[in-house]
């Protein structure tokens, strides 16, 4: 189970945008005769998850979280929070929040399994 906290007012879309945009440090260019859609010879490689693509969905599943499986939290003291235990979706969040894109839009991602630690 993870919990998503809202901590600013608003969640600053524009911030995490920038983020996204921004190459990670040690990760290469990617170069012209590099196309990870191309079929291999011997396998099809499948086109790798952008992180512009699990920021397109954040936006989304904000606007109906229910149906993207985020389940609010109203005893709450912060602007807003969710749960989940969905493992896809916290794999999505986690993979946001690993890139500094969560922080950059005004959220928290909490693991309250690791604070029993």
């Amino acid at each position: 189970m993870a919990i998503l906290e809202l901590v600013q007012p608003q969640p600053d879309w524009m911030g995490a945008l920038g983020v996204a945009l921004t190459r990670p440090p040690g990760v290469p260019e990617r170069r012209a005769g590099e196309d990870p859609w191309k079929p291999e010879a011997q396998a099809i490689a499948e086109r790798p998850r952008r992180i512009s693509d699990d920021l397109a969905w954040f936006r989304q599943a904000l606007d109906d979280p229910a149906e993207a499986g985020l389940e609010p939290i109203d005893e709450s003291a912060t602007v807003a929070a969710w749960e989940s235990g969905d493992s896809e979706l916290i794999a999505r969040l986690n993979r946001l929040d690993q890139r500094g894109i969560l922080d950059a839009a005004g959220f928290l991602l909490h693991d309250p399994d690791m604070a029993l630690l």
